[in-house]
């Protein structure tokens, strides 16, 4: 008050009207005070809103995109679905949600494994309305990406060994160990334990993916591959190649089962489900198909001495080799090949996830198999998803191995590969590119630059533990067609001749698998 009369004094006012032009002095101020605080108030509330829209379309696009591109329409419907659990019902109170893929608008995002979600929502106003604003119109974006996991270890029909084609030789076998095998060993994800025991007693692995069972039949854990059918294929037949652990005895020149230190090999179940967008996320799959395999005899010791030698030879040429299971096994090699649930399959174009995983029954064996897939109408693809446990056995020492696929959606980013237990005489690793080229690469254990990316080390020096490279993909890559990436391994050759490791590996785009990118 004092202020104001100053104010008026100054102006010439007299004592009397002093006093009555102070009063509307303050009153004015006051207005203008009361204008701010309400602008004030309005404004926070439409910041607190502005907020809420963006974490609805943040969730909307995170929850959609995993159906990218495969499901369009499941990608859509979960977008607006998650929007409306946020607060944010589509057409209804002036509210919109809309989801955008690439196939619908491919300047909206930037590649066919993002969702762009905009969310739209009519905030009311409080004070504002004195001004004419009952209502302020909000939008806001989210762009989510998702990984999809790399395809590993095969571009072709097949994976692993196929002795009963001749000309089909990858120089490995896919591989799982039974439930109680110790990680040591060289499977990272299948073994419980640390190191080899007979129970549940054993020193946990850290890394070891448990088995879970629904009515009897696993539902998690061991391996998963996947069998990528075309458009227009049908009839998708599925094969398995010595899935009952047929050949133990521990014979390397072979598949390579072994029985380990007399204990019952392991069961092993081979599940099949119908494709689906998140391949790696089984639980909302149909099973289309469960094959349980007990161990059988082993046909590799013939004359049933418990051992695997040169008794077994049964043609007499001093090898032991697939020309004496042609010999000793009715059917030939061939007949090792079973397949799955003994049909065919018509679930549609897709990638249909295969799980290979170990029963909780105590068994420590060492199980070696392959797995093929065929179709009419076109060709499918068998791979390796995200990850892979191989043993490679083959009379050489060096060997190049497909080790995944990039598309060049991942230009600019870093690819992470983890080579698990390459201590059975692995000696040096090369990765390159699908034109030939080595890329830039980083190893984990010194820090350093490697460039072309050509890794050497000691053939013990990672017994139980982890290479880690980190590849740069260079910011203009690109490839057609053909995208697979190669890893040439050199191996310090065995005393029994020819190159024998097991060794789980890992590839995968750094980054979380689903993401937001803006």
């Amino acid at each position: 008050m004092k202020l104001a009369r100053r104010i008026v004094a100054k102006l010439g006012f007299s004592e009397r009207a002093e006093a009555g032009a102070a009063v509307v002095l303050v009153a004015a101020s006051m207005i203008v005070l009361l204008g701010f605080a309400a602008f004030s108030v309005d404004f926070g509330w439409l910041y607190l809103n502005g907020i809420r829209i963006q974490h609805g379309a943040d969730a909307a696009a995170l929850a959609g995109v995993v159906y990218e591109p495969g499901d369009q329409t499941q990608a859509y419907d979960t977008a607006d679905a998650i929007a409306g659990d946020n607060g944010y019902v589509d057409g209804v109170g002036g509210t919109t949600v809309t989801p955008v893929d690439y196939s619908d608008d491919a300047t909206a995002v930037d590649n066919q494994f993002q969702l762009r979600v905009t969310v739209t929502d009519t905030v009311d106003t409080f004070f504002m309305r004195v001004f004419g604003f009952d209502s302020i119109t909000m939008s806001r974006t989210a762009v989510a990406e998702y990984v999809l996991p790399l395809p590993m270890g095969s571009n072709l029909p097949y994976f692993g060994e196929d002795p009963s084609i001749p000309g089909r030789e990858p120089h490995f076998w896919a591989n799982i160990h039974g439930y109680y095998t110790g990680r040591q060993l060289g499977d990272r994800f299948a073994s419980q334990c640390l190191h080899d025991d007979t129970g549940s007693s054993c020193a946990k692995n850290p890394d070891a993916r448990p088995t879970a069972t629904s009515g009897g039949v696993p539902t998690s854990g061991g391996y998963l591959y996947g069998v990528e059918v075309p458009d227009g294929a049908t009839d998708l037949s599925v094969e398995v190649f010595d899935g009952p652990f047929y050949r133990g005895g521990g014979d390397n020149v072979l598949v390579g089962d072994n029985t380990h230190w007399g204990d019952p090999p392991p069961t092993t179940w081979f599940i099949l489900y119908a494709p689906d967008p998140t391949p790696l996320n089984t639980t909302d799959n149909t099973v289309l198909c469960s094959v349980k395999y007990d161990p059988q005899d082993s046909f590799a010791d013939f004359n049933g001495d418990g051992f695997v030698n040169a008794g077994d030879d049964q043609n007499g040429d001093g090898e032991l080799n697939w020309d004496d299971v042609e010999i000793g096994v009715p059917g030939g090699v061939a007949s090792l090949w079973d397949r799955m649930c003994g049909t065919t399959f018509n679930a549609g174009a897709g990638v249909y996830p295969l799980r290979v995983v170990v029963a909780n029954d105590g068994g420590r064996g060492l199980n070696r198999y392959s797995l093929r897939a065929s179709a009419n109408n076109g060709s499918p693809r068998l791979y390796g998803l995200g990850d892979m446990s191989i043993y490679v056995n083959f009379s050489g020492q060096t060997a190049t191995f497909d080790l995944a696929e990039v598309q060049p959606v991942h230009a600019g980013k870093e690819m992470v590969v983890e080579l698990w237990d390459p201590d059975s005489g692995n000696i040096k690793t090369e990765i390159f590119k699908p034109d030939g080229t080595s890329p830039s690469c980083t190893w984990s254990a010194t820090g350093a630059t490697y460039d072309p990316c050509s890794v050497s080390y000691g053939p013990n020096d990672y017994d139980d533990g982890q290479v880690q490279i980190r590849v740069d993909i260079p910011d203009d890559y690109t490839c057609s067609g053909d995208c697979w990436w190669t890893i040439k391994v050199t191996y310090q050759v065995s005393a029994a001749g020819g190159a024998r490791d097991t060794t789980t590996w890992s590839a995968h785009i750094e980054g979380n698998p689903v993401s937001l990118v803006e």
